[in-house]
């Protein structure tokens, strides 16, 4: 195959950046709904009061803040609103409440959803664009751009990232000092180690499990036998750590001292919490059966097992994820924008299955246009025009058909079953399309 052109792949990359943000903004003010998660607030209120009052200010139910807060009303949802607000360090909420304060909002009081939810929808096409330097850095263009794309449009992914949750800015940010040490590895110039360094010390000053990506980054440089450099990196995301304790203690010692021991006992955790991945498929707090998702765990396991040393970049990158959600942030329910940060891996073992194995393994092919397929006409087809024998039965049949040339040795069976296969993936994706566009919580 001819390789693509720089002209070219400019192109195609900007087309899916537009197709991904004009995904994220339809109906982004609507659907989630307001109050599917306030967490929206909470994040946006901590910047503003840092910014208008300097002292943190949010609503939090927790009991540590007893004699420190008032109860109050707001768009007819309770709320207990806290001063000082410490149980998360403030880098986003200051870019959250930095970027309401931009867009019009005045006090905590001036918020709405459509002044700052643009932030997200920002932060959602900056991901599909970290994802597609990184895989382009550490294999191909062909590759980074299937990636992209299906980063791009798969449901779950496009409306979870709709929503202002930390998850989202950790993302694009995970994934750029991801690039960085890739640049740094292979160019050996110090500045993109430091930068990597900078990008993970600001994450591990927007939420404490943040500390996964550092994880990661002193986990590649292990690997690598990069001990010195490890230890300069881990030098830099240390100051901005000390950087928040100083800043909870500055508030109030014996508050920050009590939620670091809440939230450490916060969690129950057992094996289900794991295995709630699987039965409890939550893209904020409502379920959403996502056949990719489904799948990309399937295709994960593949790429898990293949070349570590071509791929550590991205085991290690998911294993830091991985580990920290084990740990510390496993399922709750209700809160599913914790899985959120799974997705980028998710994605690029989807695009390495599609280069790999589809049409090239016709079981596995099957297999991936049944699982995906049949969840996307489940919640895509089925709500506007019907599910019945009509849709499930021809869409079982057709893909069946795909299985032929394992029991008939024709060229021309062989070409059928291929274009069957390539028609039936195009389908799926416009199933994407129409997932997103139909999307509702009635």
């Amino acid at each position: 195959m001819k390789t693509i052109t720089k002209k070219n792949t400019l192109i195609l990359l900007l087309s899916i950046l537009l197709l991904g943000f004009v995904l994220r903004v339809h109906n982004f003010t609507v659907w989630p709904r307001l109050g599917a998660t306030f967490d929206e607030y909470a994040w946006t209120w901590l910047g503003l009061s840092l910014i208008n009052n300097q002292v943190p200010t949010s609503w939090s139910s927790h009991q540590a803040y007893e004699g420190h807060r008032r109860h109050l009303i707001f768009q007819q949802t309770n709320f207990w609103l806290v001063t000082p607000y410490l149980e998360h360090p403030p880098f986003f909420g200051l870019v959250a409440g930095g970027f309401a304060k931009i867009n019009g909002v005045g006090d905590l009081f001036d918020i709405s959803i459509d002044k700052i939810r643009p932030l997200a929808i920002i932060l959602g096409v900056l991901s599909i664009g970290a994802l597609f330097l990184l895989v382009k850095e550490l294999y191909d263009v062909k590759t980074a751009l299937l990636v992209s794309l299906i980063y791009a449009s798969v449901p779950t992914v496009v409306i979870g990232s709709r929503i202002v949750q930390n998850e989202n800015f950790f993302i694009p940010f995970f994934l750029l000092s991801l690039f960085l040490i890739v640049k740094f590895i292979h160019t050996k110039k110090s500045l993109f180690r430091n930068l990597a360094a900078v990008v993970c010390g600001l994450l591990v000053l927007s939420k404490v499990p943040w500390v996964a990506a550092p994880i990661a980054v002193v986990a590649i440089l292990f690997y690598l036998k990069k001990y010195k450099d490890a230890g300069k990196f881990l030098a830099v995301v240390a100051l901005f750590f000390l950087f928040y304790l100083a800043y909870g203690f500055y508030f109030n010692s014996e508050i920050f001292i009590e939620l670091w021991r809440l939230q450490l006992a916060r969690y129950d955790l057992t094996f289900n919490s794991i295995f709630a991945l699987f039965t409890e498929p939550y893209l904020i707090d409502r379920y959403m059966i996502d056949g990719w998702i489904y799948f990309g765990w399937f295709a994960l396991i593949l790429f898990l097992i293949k070349n570590l040393r071509k791929n550590y970049i991205i085991i290690f990158g998911f294993l830091a994820y991985l580990g920290v959600f084990i740990f510390a942030i496993p399922n709750e329910a209700g809160h599913g924008w914790y899985r959120y940060p799974f997705y980028p891996f998710l994605a690029i073992s989807l695009a390495f299955f599609i280069k790999d194995y589809f049409n090239k393994n016709l079981v596995l092919t099957l297999l991936f246009i049944l699982i995906v397929g049949l969840s996307l006409l489940e919640i895509a087809w089925a709500p506007r025009f019907g599910f019945s024998f009509l849709v499930f039965r021809p869409f079982l049949i057709i893909s069946t058909t795909s299985l032929l040339p394992l029991f008939f040795k024709q060229k021309y069976i062989e070409n059928y079953s291929r274009a069957i296969n390539f028609l039936l993936l195009i389908f799926i994706f416009s199933l994407n399309l129409l997932t997103i566009f139909q999307y509702n919580e009635q």
